[in-house]
């Protein structure tokens, strides 16, 4: 793996912490949920309810799943580690099946040398 291959790899896992960070303060606690379902609700409740309708709807692991063909189909370094980290964030938003489908399609398309892109 060339340096450029672990620069994405650490991104990606950084995305990934920053999700499960944000999860675990404000989406998981049960408190949270009562919070943001009283009337009027703080500004915070905003970007939690964002995510859990990106969940709701399977749009963390459809984006992946895109990006994932986008890199797959010769696209960017940056694509390919978008999927990846998309992947993964979509995995611990329970929507793993596209989600990995996604980062996995990311990761081949990274370490494939067959679909490298040429500038």
């Amino acid at each position: 793996m060339t340096r450029r291959d672990w620069t994405g790899l650490l991104i990606a896992l950084a995305a990934l912490a920053a999700m499960l960070a944000y999860r675990e303060i404000w989406v998981e606690p049960r408190a949270w949920g009562a919070i943001c379902a009283a009337s009027p609700r703080p500004f915070a409740c905003e970007p939690r309810a964002a995510l859990l309708w990106l969940q709701h709807w399977q749009l963390w692991g459809g984006g992946a799943l895109v990006l994932g063909i986008w890199a797959f189909l010769g696209g960017p370094h940056w694509v390919r580690v978008a999927a990846l980290a998309l992947g993964m964030i979509a995995t611990v938003n329970f929507n793993a099946t596209w989600g990995m489908l996604g980062a996995a399609l990311g990761v081949w398309a990274a370490l494939s040398p067959r679909v490298q892109v040429q500038r």
